[in-house]
């Protein structure tokens, strides 16, 4: 009996999903989208169902915490999701369903429900057909082996007994007991794991010995290109890699759950992983779950491999064009894309950031300028691209445009989902040439900062206003290409009741920063600086139409 899908009901961040599964299977998704969710709920009722005396439908049958072999965490009755798990037959709980197919297509289905006991441990009933018990039943069956992460070894190990070492390693204690987990292994089955780094990381040579007349201690080595170090001193990629190796080798499962293999691997390698996994994944006859955040091992991932993207809980594709796209634009957890004008983008991340709701939904990607702006087609093709799963602001300068301009350039992005917004004065700098903005970072005075302003745009009448020229100019090319296009002078002239009058932001923002005295005002200054009040209220008006 093959394992086909598993169905996860009302655990933490889940509510009901079903994955079917392949060999090599992603979960992909933001931080809290119920990734780990998943893999938790799976190691928890594999090994409720090895550790309970009986699994059956009428009856239930507790297991104390003291014996699991794993527990997400000591406040288990919080695993519920939506309501705590109660200790009565009609209270909350949690399901995990295992559904296998034969050959001859006949199937199966093992599933355990799960809620707290009356005493300190976890009730338990469901059921298990016989066609599958063995997979799961057995002191020494595991069905599922839960990978959690490893940042590092101790610099030593004592020697501790095969039940221990089993126990701590399924409880996700994989750094504290690597040393001993190798150690159980045999030394053929130490060659297989230096056989299945050697593609990812090269040639490398594993010593593990303990002497049980003399040792307290598991002596642990590698020979890396003839040379030979302690186990501790490897990088901890290399340890993430053995570790993940040598549970496959100790508890033999028939569901592998490695959760983020990525963090501590360079790009490389990533890309190579899924690949040998799914190797590994058909060569011993086991399915792999993986979470990640990587777009290297989405891409490095061979095509056959199930790649789920999941949010708040839920799938929301397993579309793996759209997920790499999502992946490539730094877009999970996100709603909507925002596609900026410039290159640089820290002062309109730093005008997002005033609203901390609104910018926990919105990733900012850099531009090249307005003449590279992204079009509306093209924000169409992105939004399209990704399954119309998200929106597109598209961010530009508003330069020396009139207030008419302004409208038409708006209406011509003006579609589902799309929108353009033009900063409120020239451009971003122009919000923080502002007096408010001045005196809330300098301490000064209002008439002051006022006073400022104003020399600087009286002293640089000259390049302000050849800059202004110049802009109209390009606008006049953009816009006007059969003429027909307001004289400069009157645009001139419209300008002066704005705040900067006609001068470009970016201009100010440079002339102030030898203006304002004590090296009060500079780009370091400006975009670490909180406590100002709120600015570019179109950008947030913008932004919140788009979430609602």
């Amino acid at each position: 009996m093959r394992l086909e899908s598993i169905t996860v009901e009302k655990f933490k961040r889940i509510d009901t999903i079903e994955l079917p599964l392949a060999d090599l299977n992603i979960l992909v998704g933001s931080n809290g989208s119920g990734k780990s969710s998943i893999l938790q709920a799976l190691h928890l009722a594999s090994c409720l169902m090895r550790q309970a005396d009986r699994i059956r439908a009428g009856s239930t049958v507790m297991v104390r915490v003291s014996d699991l072999d794993y527990l997400p965490t000591d406040e288990y009755s919080r695993l519920g999701h939506g309501a705590d798990w109660g200790n009565r037959s009609n209270s909350p709980s949690s399901k995990v369903f295992f559904k296998f197919r034969a050959d001859d297509g006949a199937e199966e289905t093992a599933e355990l429900e799960m809620r707290s006991a009356r005493n300190a441990g976890i009730s338990v009933q469901g059921e298990l057909p016989e066609p599958v018990r063995t997979q799961f039943r057995g002191v020494e069956t595991f069905f599922s082996c839960f990978i959690p992460g490893i940042s590092g070894i101790p610099n030593v190990e004592q020697k501790n007994s095969k039940r221990v070492v089993l126990k701590a390693c399924s409880f996700g204690d994989s750094n504290v007991y690597l040393r001993n987990a190798l150690d159980l292994l045999s030394s053929e089955d130490q060659a297989q794991i230096e056989g299945w780094l050697e593609p990812l990381l090269g040639q490398i040579k594993l010593k593990v010995r303990f002497d049980e007349a003399t040792d307290f201690d598991i002596h642990a080595e590698t020979e890396i290109n003839g040379l030979v170090m302690p186990l501790e001193l490897l990088g901890t990629g290399y340890l993430q890699l053995i570790q993940i190796f040598c549970y496959i080798l100790l508890f033999k499962p028939k569901i592998l759950l490695v959760d983020e293999p990525d963090i501590h691997l360079h790009p490389s390698v990533q890309e190579k992983l899924a690949q040998s996994l799914l190797q590994i994944a058909r060569a011993q006859g086991i399915k792999i779950v993986m979470t990640t955040h990587s777009p290297f091992i989405v891409r490095g991932a061979p095509a056959d491999t199930n790649v789920v993207w999941l949010a708040d809980g839920q799938k929301k594709t397993d579309d793996r064009e759209v997920v790499e796209l999502a992946l490539g634009w730094g877009a999970f957890g996100k709603k909507v894309i925002v596609v900026s004008e410039d290159a640089k983008n820290d002062l309109l991340k730093k005008l997002i950031h005033q609203w901390p709701e609104i910018e926990r939904a919105v990733t900012v990607l850099p531009g090249r300028g307005y003449k590279h702006l992204l079009t509306k087609e093209e924000a169409q093709e992105l939004r399209a691209s990704l399954g119309n799963k998200f929106k597109v602001l598209v961010h530009r300068d508003r330069d020396s445009l009139t207030d008419d301009e302004v409208v038409s350039l708006k209406d011509s992005y003006a579609s589902d989902g799309i929108r353009l917004w033009l900063t409120d004065q020239s451009d971003l700098e122009a919000e923080f040439c502002d007096p408010a903005f001045l005196a809330a970072l300098t301490g000064q005075p209002i008439h002051t900062c006022e006073a400022w302003l104003s020399e600087i745009m009286n002293q640089n009448q000259v390049p302000i206003k050849e800059q202004f020229a110049s802009q109209r100019g390009a606008h006049n090319e953009e816009l006007y290409k059969a003429g027909g296009s307001p004289p400069n002078d009157d645009v001139w002239v419209a300008f002066q009741a704005r705040p900067l009058k006609g001068a470009k932001g970016k201009f100010i923002f440079n002339q102030l920063k030898n203006k304002v005295p004590a090296n009060a005002f500079s780009g370091v200054t400006v975009e670490s600086f909180a406590a100002y009040p709120e600015r570019a209220n179109s950008l947030k008006a913008n932004l919140e139409d788009l979430l609602a």
